[in-house]
């Protein structure tokens, strides 16, 4: 028999996950997901071992976060309509981080 009819349902260890992901988000390479908080400017990350988020850096820029993308080491922040990125290496310790304007 098949699954068919049946409801799936997150695991209840990830249920810290989910709590923290309501805000813009990305992954990189599968292992990884990031999540801004616009209202505090905050970037974090998903710690799955402690099923909680942890906090990678956090900048006034990121508080007007429109969108996300990850990889390569880098999360890249869009804000101000698309008019400038925020690129924070989250590879290092501490993070660090710089401002883009688009050409």
């Amino acid at each position: 028999m098949g699954n068919h009819g049946t409801v799936k349902r997150w695991p209840v260890g990830l249920i810290g996950m989910l709590a923290g992901w309501s805000r813009p988000a990305a992954s990189m390479n599968e292992d990884a997901i990031y999540v801004v908080n616009e209202l505090t400017g905050a970037l974090s990350d998903y710690d799955c071992k402690n099923d909680s988020w942890k906090k990678v850096i956090e900048l006034p820029e990121l508080k007007l976060a429109e969108q996300i993308a990850a990889g390569r080491g880098r999360v890249c922040v869009v804000y101000v309509n698309g008019e400038t990125v925020v690129v924070v290496d989250v590879t290092a310790r501490p993070a660090w981080f710089w401002v883009v304007e688009p050409p």
